[in-house]
């Protein structure tokens, strides 16, 4: 008992220790947090005392199922990571990694709350973004098995409003990476998401493929701007970029908006004021709850539609200036077509 209240102390106070457990290491504020995370290897947990840290760059961490790379709190919501301004740079990149989970973190004062670049098995859980120049958690250049649960994201676009996505899934644009950035097998649930700028709550692109959006909770958005069209609160985009390059235009995207809660989309742009809004590309939109939309609580557009299936079922709606606006065109089944084949990632608990 004596020995275990030591140690308790030993963490409180943030002293910096590596405990008897191999694998595990303690970090306290005025640690160089980059070089510790970087000399870190497959099986470590680094566990980050309460305070204030500069941002780091994860890179090049190849870890495995087994031995994963655990980086996390010691006490959830002490531990900021903050970059040096809105206008530039990540508070977290993590680029070419696999099988490494964020947890308890607090990220700010950056362009990107959280960058993911070219990783697998990715877990960001239970943190905060807040205060960002653009988007709040960014997943991108074909990243693939990337979970985001149970995050707080909110107050992003504080340099560009409308690039401020709380949770933004591939590319629009493919002038600054290749095409295509297929961003494949993501999960995304539980998350509180509220005041994203001018720009939309979650927003999947159209190289983006077997995703689940469920159970979230959207509310304050006001999305679109004048050169940007950014229309609802969450938002499934359509198939531009395939249809410029062929590619995959007979697999369904296969994008999953399950009972989700989407609230208050208003003060946006024009009638840009959507619940939630797709394209045509393999979606299904099922169980949602969608309140108090100034325009469509959910708006199935023809836009650059590649004649998929898409279903939309179950879904409560009010308040909205329409209920519900499904263009002719587009191929839509209004019946149930069960659950979502896919599940979040298994290997940590």
């Amino acid at each position: 008992m004596k020995v275990s209240m030591i140690l308790l102390i030993s963490l409180i106070s943030g002293l910096k220790i590596q405990t008897a457990e191999a694998g595990k290491v303690v970090v306290k504020p005025g640690s160089d947090l980059n070089a510790v995370i970087n000399d870190s290897k497959g099986g470590d947990t680094i566990i980050i005392n309460p305070g204030t840290y500069p941002h780091f760059i994860l890179s090049g961490k190849k870890c495995t199922e087994k031995k994963p790379l655990i980086i996390r709190a010691f006490i959830p919501e002490t531990v900021v990571i903050s970059g040096s301004t809105v206008s530039n740079g990540c508070a977290l990149e993590i680029i070419s990694c696999s099988y490494v989970v964020i947890e308890g973190l607090t990220f700010t004062n950056a362009m990107w709350g959280v960058y993911v670049k070219n990783s697998d098995h990715i877990i960001l859980r239970k943190n905060e973004v807040y205060n960002t120049g653009q988007e709040g958690i960014h997943i991108g250049r074909s990243s693939k098995f990337v979970d985001v649960s149970g995050n707080r994201i909110h107050n992003t676009g504080k340099y560009n409003p409308k690039w401020a996505e709380g949770i933004y899934v591939g590319s629009g644009s493919y002038s600054g990476s290749n095409f295509p950035d297929n961003c494949e097998y993501i999960w995304i649930e539980g998350n509180h998401i509220y005041e994203t700028g001018k720009a939309e709550g979650i927003n999947i692109k159209g190289e983006s493929f077997h995703v689940t959006v469920i159970n979230n909770k959207i509310h304050d958005i006001h999305p679109g701007t004048s050169e940007q069209y950014n229309q609802a609160g969450i938002t499934v985009e359509g198939a531009a970029n395939s249809i410029e390059n062929n590619y995959r235009l007979s697999e369904k995207r296969d994008v999953w908006i399950v009972n989700n809660t989407i609230r208050n989309v208003s003060k946006g742009y024009s009638d840009w004021n959507n619940g939630i809004m797709f394209f045509g590309t393999g979606v299904y939109i099922l169980n949602n709850t969608v309140d108090n939309c100034s325009n469509k609580g959910i708006f199935g557009s023809n836009w650059k539609n590649i004649g998929l299936e898409n279903y939309v079922y179950g879904n409560k709606i009010s308040s909205c200036g329409t209920i519900m606006d499904l263009h002719p065109e587009l191929k839509i089944f209004k019946s149930d077509p069960g659950k979502s084949p896919h599940t979040p990632q298994k290997w940590y608990r």
